[in-house]
């Protein structure tokens, strides 16, 4: 099967939440799936530890043999990314808006090439009323139930 890269679409083909067995690793090796590129995030549960970017099959096979990440993941999603440099921008996409304890296995902090970040005028956050807790009492109607 063979797979056009030129479509407009910004992911091309993808794989959510697969478990770390020998089947999904051999699977990532297949003429299918062996040439993504793209972006990859292991997890730990639901919970993502570590943002990665590159050729996803070896990227995550090399993971999946290293002891200091190893021991910490059990599922994996991947995205081909369509478009030359967008997964490094997409990457650092998610290493900036993921908090660090999301992603305890990363030591980078992402960096966009080209972008211009734009401080905010205030920091200080608005006060919140919030609704003192609980559902209001039901009050029936007269000549109902």
């Amino acid at each position: 099967m063979t797979h056009d890269k030129a479509k407009n679409g910004l992911v091309g083909r993808w794989g959510k939440l697969w478990t770390r067995v020998p089947a999904n690793l051999k699977k990532l090796k297949s003429k299918e799936t062996r040439d993504v590129t793209g972006v990859y995030i292991l997890y730990n549960g639901t919970m993502p530890v570590y943002i990665g970017r590159g050729k996803v099959s070896a990227e995550i096979r090399k993971h999946n043999r290293n002891k200091r990440k190893s021991p910490f993941w059990e599922h994996f999603s991947w995205f081909e990314i369509n478009g030359k440099g967008r997964d490094k921008e997409i990457e650092s996409l998610f290493l900036k808006v993921l908090p660090h304890y999301l992603r305890s296995l990363n030591r980078m902090a992402g960096k966009f090439s080209s972008a211009k970040q734009i401080q905010p005028e205030a920091a200080a956050p608005v006060d919140i009323l919030w609704p003192k807790g609980g559902a209001a009492k039901k009050r029936h109607r007269k000549g109902q139930g």
